[in-house]
């Protein structure tokens, strides 16, 4: 009898210890990447158009201009044209390898110009606020009222035809939903504990943007 209310007494102790708490840790991007079958397939596709692109120079390829006329609209898979010819007998494998290389020019030079400036007018408005906000703000609803397309139109039409142009004209009109999504997230962060630490520890404005701000927008 003394045995088992011995027993009982341990097994309700142990049943009103506390037990570990177990953290359960989200799975980080790259094992949410490599766990998803269509995002590996899709990112094998962007490099082998990427790899392509960056070795047109250096592939057998036909000169993307070069035309004959006796070949013209060659189906796919015909003999010196893997994927056939157009109306004037121009290779459409190499055509597209060349042009690839002139889309990513465009598209990561683009992109990275439009990412710079939307990142600083961003982060100026959101985290000085004040008249800055206001004027910035301003004029990034004047770039958005205008329909996206149109807008790049009639800059290019401005600056005039090139890559360049088309380039500059590409980033400008992206610049506006940069400034945006990073003006919210510095909304967010300036009033946070660690900011107002470190601003109570003598940290310069520059320096909090630069090493605090900065690297939490840019977290994924």
């Amino acid at each position: 009898m003394a045995s088992s209310s011995g027993e009982a007494v341990a097994q309700v102790v142990g049943e009103s210890r506390p037990r570990p708490q177990t953290r359960l840790h989200p799975p980080s991007g790259w094992r949410r990447f490599l766990a998803n079958r269509w995002a590996i397939a899709g990112a094998i596709v962007v490099l082998v158009i990427v790899i392509v692109a960056v070795l047109a120079p250096l592939l057998p390829l036909r000169d993307p201009n070069g035309t004959q006329p006796a070949r013209r609209l060659s189906p796919p898979l015909s003999p010196g044209y893997v994927l056939g010819a157009d109306h004037l007998g121009r290779d459409l494998l190499s055509r597209v390898a060349w042009g690839a290389r002139i889309s990513l020019t465009v598209g990561v030079l683009s992109t990275g110009l439009a990412m710079s400036v939307g990142t600083t007018v961003g982060l100026a408005a959101g985290y000085y606020g004040g008249r800055a906000d206001l004027i910035m703000m301003r004029a990034i609803d004047i770039l958005m009222a205008f329909p996206y397309i149109l807008l790049a139109i009639a800059l290019v039409a401005a600056l005039g035809p090139g890559l360049v142009n088309a380039m500059i004209a590409v980033a400008v009109v992206n610049i506006s939903f940069y400034a945006r999504g990073v003006r919210s997230a510095v909304l967010l962060l300036r009033e946070q504990e660690f900011i107002v630490a470190a601003r109570a520890a003598g940290a310069t404005e520059g320096r909090i943007v630069r090493r605090h701000v900065l690297p939490n927008i840019l977290a994924p």
